[in-house]
């Protein structure tokens, strides 16, 4: 196989997935295999979604989701990175917080829905804050691994240097050695603040998934799949942002 069709290959086979995709939707619609109305037609969706841009609804909706995302993801990002470094360079703190982190770790962050409702009404703060447990667990996890696994030899270097001040250390070597299971973890956390959202917006948070539970509600269930496609769009597009600056933060790195 020449570089030409290797080149081909990939996106001719992801176009094939998603139109026998679409086909077998199509079949599943079309000889009633599902629940009666329940099933949209996939070649009805063009007009749904014309449907919901005519009518003032998804643009709003996906406004409204950004707001309390991109503040849970923040606040998320940030607290996880804090605690899971700190965690990983002082011993005391690690000690402290361990049997917390035990404990909290495996609680869902929808289970904290009950106190956002009761501490911040139904608002985007309240979904700011459900987002933004899910966000912290990951970069938590993700850091605190990073910087303990750091090779013990790069620190001895670094003294040799006489890099051996706190800030200098973990300035040049910490934080350039854990950067990318760090970024690999932030990344991870764009994704998992989407779906953290969603579900937290059911409960009546205004956005795309208020939307979606009002369309189901009414049978509209072509405007449901609407609103699922546009949750892909937008999370595409931050990933593909995300993966930009990676890039550019991680361009030292070995191809």
């Amino acid at each position: 196989m020449n570089t030409r069709e290797s080149r081909w290959r990939k996106p001719a086979l992801g176009l094939a997935g998603l139109v026998g995709f679409v086909l077998l939707w199509k079949a599943v619609q079309g000889f009633g295999i599902a629940p009666s109305g329940t099933m949209p037609d996939p070649f009805a969706l063009p007009g749904a979604l014309m449907d919901e841009l005519d009518s003032g609804r998804l643009m709003p909706a996906v406004g409204a989701s950004l707001i309390h995302y991109v503040w849970g993801l923040t606040l998320g990002s940030v607290a996880g990175f804090a605690v899971g470094f700190a965690a990983a360079v002082n011993p005391t703190f690690d000690g402290l917080q361990s049997w917390l982190a035990r404990i909290l770790r495996p609680i869902p962050p929808l289970a904290w829905v009950v106190f956002a409702i009761a501490w911040f009404k139904v608002s985007h703060a309240g979904a700011a804050f459900v987002i933004s447990i899910g966000v912290f667990w990951v970069n938590y996890f993700a850091t605190c691994s990073a910087v303990k696994n750091i090779d013990p030899r790069f620190f001895e270097l670094a003294r040799a240097f006489n890099q051996d001040s706190f800030w200098k250390m973990h300035r040049s070597v910490t934080l350039p050695a854990a950067a990318p299971q760090i970024l690999s973890g932030l990344r991870t956390g764009v994704g998992q603040a989407w779906m953290t959202l969603i579900a937290a917006e059911l409960l009546g948070v205004p956005g795309m998934g208020q939307e979606m539970n009002a369309a189901a509600g009414v049978g509209a269930y072509d405007a449901v799949v609407v609103y699922m496609l546009a949750i892909s769009a937008v999370y595409t597009v931050s990933d593909w942002v995300f993966s930009a600056v990676e890039g550019r933060v991680l361009q030292w790195r070995p191809q």
